[in-house]
């Protein structure tokens, strides 16, 4: 995922869509941390997967016997 450049036009567009209202030192708050997410992120989503990959199955608790 590269949205170097693009996180605070991202961070501002969402928060429009959310009907949030952000100051400048908010977005560069919100966009560095969503920085860092990405960053702590990137390893994961560059994983190559098959394209026939499986989810693992969600355990639901009231599924034990």
């Amino acid at each position: 995922m590269d949205l170097a450049g693009n996180i605070e036009a991202y961070v501002a567009s969402a928060a429009r869509m959310l009907g949030l209202e952000f100051d400048a030192e908010r977005t560069a708050a919100v966009s560095s941390a969503f920085a860092l997410v990405c960053r702590i992120a990137e390893p994961a989503l560059a994983y190559p997967l098959d394209r026939l990959a499986e989810p693992a199955p969600v355990f639901l608790p009231e599924e034990i016997a």
